[in-house]
C-alpha cells in the first residue's frame, strides 16, 4: 500500500479528482482536537492498495488559518495522527497555472515523491490558454499529468503515474534583493514560477470569458442583489415546500414502528421509555432529516455551480459592518431551516474570531422548530387579524432574531477592541454545470454528520427530560386527590349519547390525572420553581414546565402545553389548546394568558436558546464547554430582558 495525499489551491479540483479515485471508498471525519475534517479514501491499481488522503485547500505552506496549518503539517509528517504521505499530488489549475505553480515550488522542496496533476485543461483551452504538459513537466523535473477532473479522463493515468514517482529535485529559484527574507522569498519564487508559467502555456487570442459575461450581472450593484434575493426567495420557498410532506412521512414512520414495536408490551414505565423517550428522541432527529437533506443539497448544488461564492462576496459589505465576514452569509443562511447545520458550515470561514462569531449568532435565525409555537400564539391571540397582518407579525419575528444576531456581532466586535474584520479573499471559480456525484457525496456527508454529531446526544438528553417529567411519580393519596378534583370539575356534555358521554369523560380523566402527575413530576417542580424568574415575563409555572420540555426541542413546547392543559397532544390541531390557554386564570379570576403573554412568548422564543442538540454541536465544533455555556447563558439573558421589556410595555 502506498499513500497519496492531494494539496492544491482552493478550487482547483482536489475533491473532484478525490471522488473520481476512491469513489464510494471514503471516509470523513475531525482531525483530532480541531474541527478540520480528514477525508480519506482508498482505491486500488494492479496489485497495489492505494490510500488517499485530500487535504485542505491552500495557497502556501506558510498556514494562515487551521485548514492551511493542517495541510501543511501533514505534508511534513508533523501530525502524530496521520502518517506521512509516500507520494503528493499537487492539483493545479490548469487555466490558472502560475497561481498553482506558487505551492507546488514549495511542496518540491520537501524531499517526498511529487506529480503535478494538471486539472480542467478543456476550461483553459477554452480560455484560450492551453498549456503544454510535455514542457512543464521537463521545467519542473516532475511528472505532469493532464486531467479533466469531472469527467475522470486522465484519473487512470494519474494512478499510474503515482506509482512510479520519484523525489524531484529542488526548484532552481533565486531570492531578491530585499531587506525583508520572506518577502524576499515570495518575489524569488514568483520570478521564478513566471518563468515557467511563460515558457509552459500557449497563449491565444483574448476574450472575455462566458463566466465574466454572467458577472456582469450576477455581480452588478444591482441586478446581483435583485438576482440574489430571488434565488434566496425560490430556494426558502422550494425547501418548505417540498420538504414538509416528507418530514411527515418521517415523523409516521418513526410513530409507527414506535407503535408497532410496544403494541404488545404492558403499560407502564418501559413502554412509556421506548415509546415517549427513545422514539420521541429520535423523532426528534429523524423528522428534520428531509429538511437538512435538501438544504444541503440546495447548497451543493449553489457551491458546485459556483454561484455560492459570489453569494459571499456580494454579501460581505453588509456583514462587514457588523463585524461578520462574506462567508459567514452560508452559515446564517442554513440555520433558517436548523441552526445545526449552519454551525457545521462555519467550518468555511478561515479566520478563528469570524468563525467563534458567526457561530455564536447562528441560532439567533428563526429555524422551523419555533414555527410551531409562532403558530399557536399568533392563531390564540393575534387570530382576529387580518392574514397580511398575522404574516407581517410573523415576519417581524424573523427580523428580529436577524437585527438582534447583528447587534450582538457588533458589540462582540467592540468588546474585543477590533474595529473591522478580516478582509474577504475570495477566488470566484468559473460557473459549471454541478457534478451529481460530487452533489451526491456533500449531501450524503452533510446528513450523515448531523444525525452522527447530533443524534446521540439528542437522544440521551431525550430520555433524560422523560425522566423529569415522569418522576416522582405520584402517591396514591395524590391521585385519589386529583380524581377528586376531577368529579368536582367534570361536567358531562348534553347532546350525546351515553357512550360517547363515557367515552369523553374517560379522555377527559385520563388527561387530568397526566397533568396531575406532571405537576407532581421533577419538570413540574422545576415549573415552580422557575415561576418567581419567569412571572415577570408574564409566565406562570404551566408554560414554566413547557419552557423545561423545550429544551429538548423547541417544537416540543406545544406538545407539553397540551399535557399541562388536559387537552392531550394537539399535534396539527391546535384549536382545543388554544380555547384552553385563553380560559386560564388566576386564583382571583384574572386570566393568565393575554396578548402581552403572547408577545412576550414570542420574543422569548425568538431570543432564546433552548435547543441541546445546538449547545452540543456549538461544544464539539468549538473544542470548549465556556463557548457553548456562554451561548446558552447569554442568549437566554438577552431574550429574558427583552421578554421582559415587551411585557411590562404591552401590559
Amino acid at each position: 500500500m502506498i499513500r497519496i495525499a492531494l494539496a492544491g489551491n482552493p478550487n482547483a479540483g482536489k475533491t473532484t479528482i478525490f471522488n473520481g479515485l476512491t469513489g464510494l471508498r471514503q471516509k470523513i471525519a475531525n482531525y483530532p482536537g480541531i474541527t478540520v475534517e480528514k477525508k480519506m479514501g482508498r482505491c486500488q491499481m494492479g496489485d497495489t492498495e492505494v490510500e488517499v488522503l485530500d487535504l485542505p485547500g491552500t495557497y502556501s505552506l506558510v498556514p494562515a488559518s487551521p485548514d492551511e496549518a493542517v495541510t501543511s503539517a501533514v505534508l511534513k509528517g508533523e501530525r502524530s495522527d496521520t502518517p506521512a504521505p509516500d507520494v503528493v499530488v499537487a492539483v493545479v489549475d490548469a487555466s490558472t497555472l502560475a497561481r498553482g505553480l506558487f505551492l507546488v515550488s514549495q511542496v518540491m522542496e520537501l524531499g517526498r515523491p511529487v506529480v503535478v496533476a494538471l486539472n480542467m485543461t478543456d476550461i483553459a483551452e477554452r480560455r484560450g490558454r492551453s498549456v503544454d504538459a510535455e514542457a512543464l513537466a521537463r521545467h519542473l523535473g516532475v511528472p505532469v499529468v493532464p486531467l479533466v477532473g469531472n469527467r475522470k479522463e486522465g484519473i487512470g493515468l494519474l494512478l499510474e503515474t503515482v506509482t512510479k514517482a520519484v523525489v524531484p529535485p529542488a526548484p532552481t529559484w533565486k531570492r531578491t534583493e530585499d531587506a525583508d527574507p520572506d518577502l524576499a522569498e515570495i518575489a524569488g519564487r514568483y520570478a521564478w514560477v513566471d518563468g515557467v508559467a511563460a515558457a509552459c502555456v500557449r497563449p491565444g487570442p483574448p476574450h472575455i470569458t462566458s463566466s465574466e459575461r454572467i458577472d456582469h450581472i450576477l455581480l452588478h450593484p444591482a441586478f446581483g442583489f435583485a438576482t440574489f434575493a430571488l434565488i434566496m426567495a425560490g430556494l426558502f420557498v422550494t425547501l418548505f415546500t417540498l420538504a414538509t410532506p416528507l418530514m411527515d412521512l418521517c415523523e409516521g414512520g418513526i410513530t409507527a414502528l414506535g407503535g408497532w414495536l410496544t403494541s404488545g408490551m404492558a403499560d407502564g414505565d418501559l413502554k412509556s421509555l421506548i415509546s415517549d423517550g427513545i422514539f420521541a428522541g429520535v423523532g426528534g432527529v429523524v423528522v428534520f432529516v428531509p429538511q437538512i437533506a435538501l438544504l444541503f443539497l440546495f447548497l451543493a448544488l449553489l457551491e458546485d455551480s459556483g454561484y455560492l461564492a459570489r453569494a459571499a462576496f456580494l454579501m460581505d459589505r453588509v456583514l462587514h459592518r457588523v463585524g461578520l465576514h462574506g462567508k459567514s452569509f452560508i452559515p446564517l443562511l442554513s440555520s433558517f431551516a436548523c441552526a445545526i447545520p449552519g454551525i457545521l458550515s462555519a467550518r468555511t470561514i478561515e479566520a478563528p474570531r469570524e468563525r467563534f462569531a458567526t457561530i455564536l449568532v447562528a441560532p439567533l435565525m428563526s429555524c422551523s422548530a419555533r414555527l410551531p409555537v409562532y403558530a399557536l400564539a399568533i392563531a390564540a391571540f393575534f387570530g382576529s387579524w387580518a392574514p397580511w397582518a398575522q404574516g407581517l407579525l410573523m415576519l417581524g419575528l424573523y427580523v428580529l432574531g436577524i437585527v438582534v444576531a447583528f447587534l450582538v456581532a457588533w458589540v462582540a466586535m467592540k468588546i474585543r477592541g477590533r474595529q473591522g474584520t478580516s478582509p474577504l479573499l475570495l477566488e470566484l471559480p468559473a460557473y459549471k454545470v454541478p457534478q451529481p456525484s460530487l452533489v451526491v457525496s456533500q449531501v450524503w456527508h452533510g446528513t450523515s454528520a448531523f444525525l452522527t454529531r447530533a443524534g446521540s446526544i439528542i437522544l440521551a438528553l431525550s430520555i433524560a427530560i422523560w425522566a423529569i417529567t415522569t418522576y416522582p411519580k405520584p402517591h396514591a393519596d395524590d391521585l385519589a386527590n386529583a380524581e377528586s378534583r376531577f368529579e368536582a370539575a367534570w361536567k358531562a356534555p348534553t347532546g350525546v349519547s351515553p357512550e360517547e358521554v363515557a367515552t369523553q369523560r374517560e379522555d377527559a380523566q385520563g388527561r387530568f390525572i397526566a397533568q396531575a402527575a406532571l405537576e407532581h413530576s421533577i419538570a413540574g417542580r422545576l415549573g415552580h420553581a422557575l415561576e418567581p424568574v419567569i412571572a415577570p415575563l408574564g409566565f406562570d409555572w404551566k408554560i414554566g414546565v413547557g419552557l423545561v420540555g423545550a429544551f429538548a426541542a423547541r417544537e416540543v413546547f406545544v406538545s407539553t402545553l397540551g399535557i399541562v392543559y388536559a387537552v392531550g397532544d394537539p399535534g396539527d390541531d391546535t384549536a382545543d389548546l388554544q380555547a384552553a390557554i385563553r380560559a386560564d386564570t388566576h386564583a382571583d379570576g384574572t386570566p393568565i394568558w393575554t396578548m402581552a403573554t403572547a408577545a412576550s412568548l414570542l420574543v422569548w422564543f425568538v431570543l432564546a436558546m433552548q435547543c441541546i442538540s445546538t449547545t452540543a454541536v456549538v461544544r464539539r465544533e468549538t473544542g470548549s464547554w465556556a463557548w457553548a455555556l456562554g451561548q446558552l447563558v447569554g442568549m437566554n439573558v438577552i431574550a429574558w430582558l427583552a421578554s421582559f421589556i415587551t411585557y411590562q410595555v404591552l401590559r
